[in-house]
């Protein structure tokens, strides 16, 4: 397998042209050409939400639009919904064959030393990979670096914190449930955050970043980084892509208010949320015998292939509510085939099962 990769440094862009040339370069991959490392710095404020996680809790969505501030949901992508301010963030990604390594945690545990490097080389050697693959300083998140299967390959990407973003701006906008913060120190997300200027006393722009990062690519994981821009091809389905994940059907894939509203006359529904590794929040329309007529299976989380919690929410129908048996056999079942990082992100059958039951005691009419 060549250790000759694909350098693309795309520089200041906007986070929907970036998402939108990925399959492109993934199909690329796939076909037999050069693996890929790519870095970028988010060229304008936007809020993406994660391909699994529910609009109505993670986004106030009039009010993002009433301010400008662009939403759209991630294609593929899970994890949770994430507001970037202006050239505030840097993001990095090694773009691989899936055979590469066998499972996902052994691809992130091969590029988590080539961060380690890098983070040293810039004075961020304090900052260390805690709980869900954050990257954390003294409790406070500096950046993440995760993993998942896209498109027939794998994916070890993160990003991470140049310069505090507006705040005010993104209390406005966001919306975090209480639980994504029960296991932290600072529950506080706007002292959560920490930047390089916090840690090394100065601050750290794109360049310095990208250069640490290819440079420990080269020195810790032994591969050979060819520079190269996007082709024609690349660059030339993003409109299309665009279109689709700006779409209000697509940025509502994943919504407790149509929930409610589409659940049959005469049923009960309630949501909850339930913290383990990662947020999982599901949702339930219950008829008057506890049965589950619909159920909602949303979250923080990084599971593949993208429709495998559709499934499970799927498989929940039918299902007695008060049988927590049949409930976790059902998603047990329907967790085969599922591909995440467990070590690092998991999220188990245990933690729906946990959420379901939750979110049935929460059920009104």
């Amino acid at each position: 397998m060549s250790d000759r990769w694909r350098f693309i440094d795309v520089g200041r862009t906007e986070a929907l042209a970036a998402y939108g040339r990925l399959p492109a370069i993934a199909a690329s991959v796939v076909q037999g050409g050069p693996e890929v490392l790519m870095t970028m710095i988010w060229a304008k404020g936007h809020l993406t939400v994660g391909w699994f996680d529910d609009i109505d809790s993670s986004v106030n969505l009039d009010a993002a639009r009433e301010l400008g501030i662009d939403v759209f949901r991630r294609p593929i992508f899970g994890g949770g919904t994430a507001f970037y301010d202006t050239e505030a963030v840097a993001v990095w990604s090694w773009i691989m064959r899936d055979d590469r390594f066998p499972t996902l945690d052994e691809a992130l545990n091969h590029f988590r030393p080539v961060m380690e490097k890098a983070l040293a080389a810039l004075g961020l050697g304090e900052a260390h990979f805690q709980g869900s693959s954050d990257i954390r300083w003294r409790d406070r998140k500096l950046g993440t670096c995760i993993t998942q299967s896209v498109l027939g390959t794998k994916v070890v990407g993160g990003f991470l914190n140049l310069k505090r973003p507006d705040l005010e701006l993104y209390r406005r906008v966001a919306r975090v449930p209480e639980e994504k913060f029960a296991d932290k120190v600072i529950k506080d997300i706007v002292e959560y955050i920490v930047t390089p200027d916090d840690i090394r006393g100065s601050s750290l722009s794109y360049e310095e970043l990208r250069d640490a990062v290819a440079t420990a690519t080269r020195e810790v994981a032994g591969l050979e980084l060819d520079p190269s821009p996007f082709t024609a091809d690349e660059s030339g389905i993003v409109q299309q892509f665009v279109d689709s994940v700006t779409s209000e059907d697509f940025i509502r894939r994943i919504s407790s208010e149509r929930f409610r509203a589409e659940a049959p006359a005469g049923t009960k529904v309630g949501f909850a949320n339930v913290k383990g590794k990662k947020l999982v929040r599901a949702g339930v329309a219950l008829d008057d015998r506890g049965s589950i007529v619909r159920a909602l299976v949303a979250g923080d989380m990084h599971v593949s292939p993208p429709e495998a919690i559709d499934g499970v929410a799927a498989a929940l129908a039918g299902a007695d509510v008060a049988d927590r048996e049949e409930l976790l056999q059902r998603v047990t079942t329907a967790f085969a085939g599922i591909e995440q990082p467990d070590a690092a992100a998991g999220v188990t059958p245990n933690d729906i099962v946990e959420a379901v039951l939750k979110a049935a005691k929460e059920a009104t009419a």
